[in-house]
């Protein structure tokens, strides 16, 4: 089957992108939906592109894009006002700020106050999350998570992830609809952290993105992701449109923006374990900046 087989002359297919493909599938499955495809031809349309993409894509994550658009009550015709597109990273602009700055984990760590550094996750996690009664989802991996106050985990050192933001309840709809899961989106509440998790940049560039930020919003956090890269927690504020025009620098920089669009998205536990057996360092912590 060829690709265009399908598709109406409604407007180009959502482009390919180099990155961010989850962000690309539902905007493939709308455009399917706005086509007046059914939800089996706009699987078969999708897949088609398997191979012409960065990665190999999971029929998995294909078929839940297309039933969460599809299962959608918007109007696929409707106009909407829409946000402006997200920026792309600068790679000129983060070699420049690396340059001027020449800031290494090394340098946060010893910025850091010494005594916070080699702290339990649990202790860490306490200062990141003082409410006692607060629901938390935390993962062992991206399958095996749980919600609950922070005081019913155990090994937290074993696991690898957690939501940066408290949870409203025990549970949350799925987005297919299909049933409820303890790791939604439906069950998450306010924003609490930004998390910026750089991909993009060099590793060696990521001390210096996170020190340059560090001047537009006071650095709470920093860790290494038992991988190539840094993890840098900021506080969010009050202000919508701050934390909007914030994440919007910080994803020029090279951070992961997935972690805007979906408050849900998993990050990685200071001081926890990859599953690589790495650690999960916490580099910086600064109290001050610490969130009531």
């Amino acid at each position: 089957m060829r690709i265009r087989e399908f598709i109406k002359p409604i407007g180009p297919f959502p482009a390919c992108p180099l990155n961010g493909i989850h962000q690309w599938l539902p905007k493939a499955a709308g455009h399917c939906r706005r086509s007046g495809l059914t939800a089996s031809e706009a699987e078969q349309v999708i897949n088609a592109h398997d191979g012409t993409l960065r990665r190999r894509l999971d029929r998995k994550q294909v078929a839940k894009a297309v039933a969460f658009v599809y299962n959608s009550t918007r109007d696929p015709s409707a106009k909407y006002d829409r946000q402006p597109a997200l920026p792309e990273w600068n790679s000129t602009e983060t070699a420049r700020i690396h340059k001027d700055l020449g800031t290494t984990a090394q340098d946060l760590s010893d910025a850091s106050p010494q005594q916070y550094l080699d702290l339990h996750p649990s202790e860490i996690l306490k200062l990141l999350f003082p409410d006692p009664s607060g629901l938390l989802c935390v993962g062992f991996d991206k399958a095996t998570f749980a919600t609950a106050p922070l005081t019913e985990f155990e090994d937290l050192e074993k696991c690898q992830f957690i939501e940066p933001h408290y949870k409203t309840s025990v549970y949350g709809e799925k987005k297919d609809g299909s049933g409820k899961t303890m790791h939604a989106t439906d069950n998450t509440g306010a924003p609490r952290w930004i998390v910026a998790d750089f991909d993009s940049p060099p590793p060696e560039q990521h001390a210096s993105i996170i020190a340059h930020l560090d001047g537009f919003r006071p650095l709470a956090m920093a860790l290494s992701t038992g991988g190539k890269g840094l993890h840098a927690w900021f506080p969010s504020t009050a202000s919508p449109d701050d934390d909007r025009l914030f994440w919007r620098l910080c994803i020029g920089l090279g951070a992961d923006p997935r972690i805007q669009s979906n408050r849900s998205q998993f990050v990685r536990i200071p001081n926890g374990t990859r599953d690589t057996g790495k650690p999960q360092s916490l580099i910086y912590l600064n109290p001050e900046n610490l969130l009531p």
